[in-house]
């Protein structure tokens, strides 16, 4: 009777796999990979919503202190969606945060000053739910899909998070194109196609919870929290979906979750710490700070600039169209002043007067010239990051590129005698994201399995303070100090190539063989 019993018993992971890999995972996966093109629509796409806000009056520290704002709020609220995603689970916590944040960025629309609209984008759901979302997504993919195809489909979310700043650009030239101004006397605010842009920008979150609803929860956390019933009936109901048959035919009786230890009691802040702790004493103190110091830079040098992308391309065309171009290089457009251009007025299409060609600078709209370089660097950069994906054994090789290559772009956008060369050289400048990849790579290889969930929270945390910092900073140093800044970063850059020289090298898995799929 016990040797039946034994039997009937299965692993979890073997289970999973005699799930399949079907329609349902294929589904979960498009749906996963649509709401990480959310998070980087909201978060670049609030970029594109603060350069058109004219009737803000903002200046560019005000600017500054807006497309920073989401990133400082991820800091404070990733533990607690942490905390929310292992508790009451993936999908909860992601339909929770996703349908909160279509809501309340919808609020932000009618935004009388920029006060109101820092503090709505500030709350934990307007904008946050990316860290529910960034690492929920991955989880519930992987916890749901079988082991021969999870690192795949993975990557291929990665590649769409990516192409989120494209997105972002596509949704806005036609929205920005319309010519409207409908005021909002009881509100006390004109809406004008930048508000209708914020409503635009988080429709894919708003699909993204609707969607996630109508799929299962992840069988591993359900069987994790004692559910194992409940886990199980979600196998069957996959593998049903996956084979196109009824749910009895699934041959699994009982699952066995081999992870299962048994924890102490202790506080939050008492567990948090015993997790932490051992990543800043040897022997991992050193490989602590050396990835870290990197992931700073690459998020800093990526993420800092490209939130500034639209505003300062925005000034180069400008100056591009005045004639002033020929023979300067992008800080030499940038630093330009006493130059006006007239703009059209947005309700009744005649001149309404001139703009200054100056940081506070606002046209109300993206030039066209911008939205293409945007959509054909940001295409690029994901279809690379897919490419870089199939050198698994030259990570090391290729991080040292990638970042060798940014750094040598940054003191060539000074160094260009003319604009169009200049301006590749900076999308080139921001390249270091194609890095991201690499790093969440080695947290996964160079640390025991027991701290690798800590260590990668906190490199979040590590790249988000960076990008708040660099936001700001780059907002009052590039309008100003233009070619200091470049060389400046370019030398930052530079520092990070010198910190991964020391990085272990790549180790040639023999098994794995080019032919293989």
């Amino acid at each position: 009777m016990n040797e039946n019993r034994k039997t009937e018993v299965t692993p979890f992971e073997d289970a999973l796999d005699k799930t399949g890999n079907g329609i349902y995972n294929i589904l979960l996966v498009i749906t996963c990979a649509w709401i990480l093109l959310a998070i980087g629509i909201d978060l670049f796409g609030f970029s594109l919503v603060v350069a058109t806000a004219c009737d803000l009056n903002l200046t560019v520290a005000e600017k500054g202190i807006l497309t920073s704002l989401p990133f400082v709020g991820i800091l404070l609220v990733s533990y607690v969606w942490g905390c929310v995603s292992d508790t009451q689970g993936r999908r909860f916590s992601l339909v929770l945060s996703l349908l909160a944040a279509f809501v309340l960025s919808c609020l932000t629309s009618v935004s009388p000053n920029w006060l109101f609209l820092g503090m709505v984008k500030f709350l934990p759901f307007a904008c946050e739910f990316s860290c529910a979302a960034n690492s929920a997504t991955y989880t519930l993919v992987g916890e749901s899909c079988t082991r021969r195809v999870r690192n795949k489909y993975m990557l291929l979310m990665t590649c769409l998070l990516l192409l989120s700043p494209a997105a972002a650009a596509v949704l806005t030239y036609p929205t920005l194109k319309l010519k409207f101004a409908a005021e909002l006397t009881w509100l006390h605010v004109v809406f004008t196609p930048w508000r209708l842009l914020i409503i635009v920008l988080a429709i894919p979150s708003g699909i993204g919870g609707l969607a996630i609803y109508f799929f299962h929860e992840s069988p591993k956390f359900l069987a994790n929290i004692g559910r194992k019933e409940d886990a199980l009936d979600v196998m069957k109901s996959i593998y049903a979906v996956n084979h196109r048959c009824a749910k009895d035919s699934f041959n699994v009786k009982a699952l066995e979750l081999g992870e299962e230890t048994s924890r102490k009691q202790m506080s939050l802040l008492r567990s948090m710490y015993e997790q932490s702790a051992p990543l800043f004493r040897p022997p991992l103190l050193w490989r602590t700070l050396q990835l870290f110091y990197i992931v700073a830079v690459v998020y800093i040098t990526n993420n800092s600039f490209l939130v500034w992308l639209p505003q300062i391309f925005n000034l180069v065309m400008l100056s591009m169209e005045t004639g002033t171009a020929e023979g300067n290089n992008i800080c030499t457009l940038i630093l330009h002043r006493n130059i006006t251009r007239a703009v059209a007025d947005n309700s009744t299409n005649s001149t309404a007067g001139t703009v200054e060609i100056s940081p506070n600078a606002c046209l109300g709209y993206i030039e066209d010239n911008v939205i293409l370089t945007l959509i054909a660097s940001q295409s690029a950069f994901s279809f690379l990051n897919f490419i870089i994906s199939y050198l698994p054994n030259h990570r090391k090789t290729v991080l040292l590129t990638i970042l060798s290559l940014s750094s040598l772009s940054g003191a060539c956008c000074n160094l260009m005698p003319e604009p169009v060369s200049s301006v590749f050289f900076f999308v080139l400048f921001t390249c270091t994201c194609l890095g991201m990849g690499i790093l969440a790579s080695f947290f996964v290889d160079f640390y025991p399995t027991s701290y690798r969930g800590m260590v990668t929270c906190l490199s979040i945390m590590v790249g988000r303070s960076s990008t708040f910092i660099g936001i700001n900073l780059v907002g009052n140093l590039i309008f100003h100090h233009c070619q200091i800044t470049f060389y400046f970063w370019s030398l930052l850059v530079l520092s990070s190539v010198v910190a991964a020289w020391f990085l272990p090298p790549d180790k040639v898995k023999p098994e794995v063989k080019t032919t293989a799929m």
